[in-house]
């Protein structure tokens, strides 16, 4: 639901900010470890049907997040599916952390179609 939310609060945010006539083909962003990336991909596609960010593409970089639980020692790469919530569980023993730094989206790039440039609008998204 957290996917839902983000990619809503973006697209509005572009609705507000690019005009239709600028022709957006596609948005890179930066997601926190808490996104699923192909969540984050499949929701921008239904949110954005029948509006003038339809048939555009979102290009998700994941943002890195070593670990190390304080338990067991284990380090590792933290990936979406060792967050609940906004809860860490380390994949060897199930310890629980929090999730510093919560979770967001960050803009980092628009392409559009007429140009060859790109726009750029900070633009995060927490929960």
């Amino acid at each position: 639901m957290h996917d839902y939310h983000a990619v809503s609060t973006l697209i509005a945010r572009l609705q507000r900010e690019l005009s239709p006539a600028e022709g957006v083909i596609e948005l890179r962003v930066e997601a926190s470890p808490a996104f699923s990336p192909e969540a984050l991909r499949q929701t921008y596609e239904i949110l954005t049907q029948e509006t003038p960010l339809a048939g555009s593409r979102l290009v998700v970089d994941e943002l890195v997040d070593g670990r190390e639980c304080t338990a067991c020692g284990m380090a590792w790469a933290l990936s979406h599916e060792d967050v609940v919530g906004h809860l860490v569980v380390c994949p060897s023993c199930g310890t629980l952390s929090t999730l510093e730094g919560g979770a967001g989206i960050e803009l980092l790039e628009v392409r559009r179609a007429q140009t060859s440039t790109t726009r750029c609008l900070a633009a995060f998204v927490t929960e």
